[in-house]
């Protein structure tokens, strides 16, 4: 409600009465009992837009974005076989002795056998062998780094999971067990210490971890924020709620971003989508709320102040099929590309939220080989910084910043990719296909020794 006029993009199916009225609408009026906005905001005036403050994210410096009329292909069927994607991953690998699930139950399997099958494709690693590995590493002087980059990326989640448990049984200090995670952030350094450190704290204290990188390295690029917490389900940011660690904040990352984030409506994006509201995408809103939302997005673009707010609850609040559908009908009533007329509306945090949210829906690997295709063209196309003379020492100091926020974003990317399997290699397929180079051969060329052997174990599909 802003100016006697009812925003219906803040509304969602169920709020609405059977006429299409909210409870008590036929009430209200531009001099209506509104609570004191004084009151409210503790005196004074609501937070500026953001559209005050440009902001040139990724997005920005990004073109053209996917047409929501070509949506990817999901059949699993179409999808090229594990071995054989690159010329480095048909390299033989080291040996480790490891067993991968590679039996299925077959087509007559009852429910039960399904389930005693799946306990016992869950114990086939034994994180025992890594352990050991791991505290020989890193009892050394000087951490060997290529059994650190032989184990580390290989695991998936629940495995890191039993390493980390196995290591505090191996390795102690005055009787309590070390997490490898901490060990591993203590004995290495640079760059390739920081993407050790956050592999090993698992999927989702990762994604915990960059969310608050930004505040804790002063002007680190939102979009460490934005990728890791923007679009993802319901489920997704219970995890990482669950999961996220700042005693400062009670291991509360709602306190922290509260906090931390300065008043206006990028704040509230980030704090609207760790509510855990997202439309579940089982369930269909009616025909007539889908064309609603399409004219709000609409009139929320052409609107000549305001409208953010608006786009903001629609795209953070819809799921991925409601947000698809509305794109194209969108695109097919207005001939335009919604995600493009937003970030030429919004050219700062909210077009960034916004861009990044829609292109995921629209062809989440074709998006996702663009923010890497952005990480690594920035870190090959910006040499190191050297200095010469005193004179410079302020140019070389933002010119390293700048750098090694490009470096967070690429290590940020490539970890939360890994996780995935299936869709890295997506997101390989589509880099290849709209880049011409495999995604190796580019991370060969962005970075160097053992910071790019890492990188280049993220992204192996096959382990």
């Amino acid at each position: 409600m802003s100016g006697g006029r009812l925003d219906l993009g803040t509304l969602s199916p169920n709020t609405l009465s059977p006429g299409g009225l909210a409870p008590r609408m036929d009430r209200l009026s531009v001099s209506g009992n509104r609570p004191d906005m004084n009151q409210i905001m503790g005196g004074g005036l609501p937070p500026g837009s953001p559209l005050l403050e440009a902001y040139k994210g990724t997005w920005q410096s990004l073109s053209p974005m996917p047409s929501p009329m070509m949506l990817p292909n999901d059949d699993v069927d179409d999808l090229p076989p594990l071995e054989g994607l690159s010329s480095r991953e048909e390299r033989k690998r080291e040996k480790r002795n490891r067993i991968r699930d590679d039996v299925s139950p077959g087509p007559r399997s009852s429910r039960k056998e399904k389930e005693r099958e799946k306990e016992k494709r869950a114990k086939f690693y034994d994180a025992e062998e890594d352990a050991l590995a791991l505290v020989d590493a890193l009892g050394h002087r000087t951490p060997d780094t290529r059994v650190i980059a032989n184990i580390i990326p290989a695991l998936s989640h629940d495995q890191l999971m039993e390493l980390r448990s196995e290591y505090k049984r191996h390795c102690k200090v005055q009787g309590r067990g070390i997490n490898i995670a901490k060990h591993l952030k203590m004995k290495t350094t640079g760059n390739f210490g920081k993407i050790c450190y956050v592999t090993a704290l698992g999927r989702w204290e990762s994604e915990g971890y960059w969310a608050n990188y930004w505040y804790q390295s002063q002007g680190a690029k939102r979009e460490l924020l934005i990728e890791a917490l923007m679009g993802r389900s319901n489920y997704e940011i219970e995890e990482i709620k669950d999961s996220f660690r700042d005693k400062r904040y009670s291991d509360n990352l709602i306190k922290c971003m509260d906090k931390e984030l300065k008043a206006d409506k990028f704040r509230t994006a980030v704090l609207m989508a760790l509510e855990e509201k997202r439309q579940d995408e089982r369930d269909v809103y009616p025909e007539e709320y889908r064309n609603r939302d399409v004219h709000t997005l609409h009139n929320a673009v052409k609107s000549r102040e305001g409208g953010e707010s608006t786009m903001l609850q629609i795209v953070i609040t819809r799921s991925d099929a409601h947000l698809r559908d509305i794109l194209k009908r969108y695109e097919r009533v207005f001939q335009s590309n919604f995600a493009k007329d937003a970030l030429r509306k919004s050219n700062n945090l909210v077009g960034e939220v916004i861009a990044h949210i829609l292109n995921g829906i629209i062809n989440k690997p074709a998006r996702d080989a663009m923010l890497l295709y952005h990480a690594l063209t920035d870190l090959m196309d910006t040499p190191a910084p050297t200095s010469s003379g005193r004179s410079s020492s302020d140019k070389v100091s933002s010119a390293k910043h700048e750098r090694q926020q490009r470096y967070e974003l690429l290590m940020s990317r490539l970890v939360r990719l890994h996780w995935d399997k299936i869709h890295l290699m997506r997101v390989k397929n589509e880099y290849k296909d709209k880049y011409r180079r495999y995604l190796e051969e580019d991370i060969e060329d962005a970075t160097r020794g053992d910071f790019q052997e890492f990188c280049l174990a993220l992204c192996e599909v096959q382990r």
